[in-house]
């Protein structure tokens, strides 16, 4: 029996059908069927605070995608600023609830892009609205003005911390990798240890030392061809090898 992984999806309201979408990128559902080798369910958001715990007994380990809505900033105690776009506050609310379970039940946790600042906030963290109006810190949103397959390639380096998971899974300290994001953690949560820095100070990897499980969670979009990028395919792996050894646990 392969693990089952939840997949965290986003509301999406698009132009052009009138109905509201729950949906997620088949990039994450791909990567954790084949390089985590588990099957897959996708989350819908929602508010009822009643979801996460109904659902958690249910799954071998949790992927924390990225979206384009930004986390509702009253959850980590600012105030709305401008230019933040749409919101999604049944994300936010599952994605905080699942975070928090999955950590005091030991189920494996991998958060990417929007997954790695909804992991900060769930611990108290807080976030860069706007990190491109943070002195000293570069623009990390996707050059929109190129081609999508340009967009996604990667576009600066990263320091690893020596010794960390991340660098067991690299094996190296300096990597590249690829940048779609306009928001980033500021106060990092309770408990978390980061793994991994821009050159502009900006965190790009972080993990939880005292989880009783597997965690990782990602600035940038490990999911996107696993194929090519060898520490996306020794991310997922390693997230797999997690499920499998849980659900063999829960299983005993």
């Amino acid at each position: 029996m392969r693990p089952l992984v939840g997949i965290l999806s986003s509301w999406r309201e698009p132009a052009d059908i009138p109905l509201p979408l729950h949906a997620t990128a088949a990039t994450y559902v791909a990567a954790v069927r084949s390089f985590a080798g588990a099957e897959t369910v996708l989350i819908p958001g929602s508010e009822d605070p009643d979801q996460a715990n109904s659902l958690l007994p249910r799954l071998d380990g949790i992927v924390l995608t990225g979206g384009a809505a930004n986390i509702q900033p009253h959850l980590f105690g600012q105030e709305e600023e401008p230019e933040s776009g749409v919101r999604d506050p049944g994300r936010d609310a599952t994605a905080i609830a699942l975070t928090r379970a999955a950590l005091d039940g030991g189920v494996p946790l991998l958060g990417i892009c929007r997954g790695i600042q909804e992991v900060n906030v769930a611990l108290g963290g807080s976030l860069h609205q706007h990190l491109k109006d943070v002195p000293g810190r570069f623009d990390h949103r996707r050059p929109r003005d190129k081609p999508f397959e340009e967009q996604i390639v990667p576009r600066h380096e990263i320091s690893i911390l020596p010794g960390g998971m991340l660098h067991e899974l690299a094996g190296t300290t300096v990597t590249r990798i690829n940048s779609l994001h306009g928001q980033g953690i500021d106060r990092l949560g309770a408990g978390l240890q980061v793994e991994a820095t821009a050159p502009d100070g900006t965190v790009e990897a972080v993990t939880f030392p005292g989880a009783l499980g597997w965690m990782l969670a990602v600035q940038w979009h490990a999911e996107v061809q696993p194929g090519i990028y060898p520490l996306h395919a020794s991310i997922f792996r390693s997230f797999g090898a997690a499920c499998a050894a849980f659900l063999e646990r829960r299983q005993g």
